[in-house]
């Protein structure tokens, strides 16, 4: 499983530097491994969003991502999790905060719908859900734009065997 997880972010890598179009938005992917399984995050950076701002609607660039990594998602038989991820306010939470929770599992919901229209069996997500500021990428400053982000990972399980194959 390592394996593939590895040939898998390679994969992933390699489309994003063939492909002009996606070549200028590698720095908005961070692709890793954790217990969870392979972890694919589409980050916000320092002007350059993948959301319009406060909304849950993907901008071209965040469904250009989403659809090649729903390429490299096709190449495994793996479960998937989506999780949203927002940023704190700059000077406390106020009333941004109820919203977040909102606002980040809407983006998790709207990155599922993007990933299934490029070809992922709605039968293989697992999990969508919103975290919104819970577990920042940044903790040191929970404000920056990278915190901002989708994560779709490929869970770490055994695939599910057809019931006519037994041990």
């Amino acid at each position: 499983e390592a394996a593939a997880f590895a040939s898998a972010a390679q994969s992933l890598r390699q489309a994003l530097q063939e492909m002009p179009e996606l070549a200028d938005l590698s720095k908005n992917i961070i692709i890793d491994q954790t217990p969870e399984g392979l972890r694919i995050q589409l980050v916000d950076q320092e002007g350059r969003s993948m959301f319009n701002q406060g909304t849950a609607t993907p901008n071209d660039r965040a469904k250009l991502l989403l659809r090649a990594i729903a390429k490299i998602i096709n190449q495994l038989p793996n479960r998937i999790s989506i999780y949203g991820h927002t940023s704190a306010n700059v000077g406390g939470q106020g009333g941004k905060a109820e919203g977040d929770w909102q606002l980040s599992a809407n983006r998790a919901d709207a990155s599922r719908k993007i990933l299934q229209g490029s070809g992922v069996d709605p039968d293989r997500i697992y999990q969508v859900s919103g975290k919104a500021t819970s577990e920042p990428l940044y903790p040191d400053d929970p404000t920056l734009p990278g915190n901002r982000r989708i994560a779709i990972v490929l869970l770490r399980e055994a695939p599910v065997l057809p019931p006519d194959r037994g041990p």
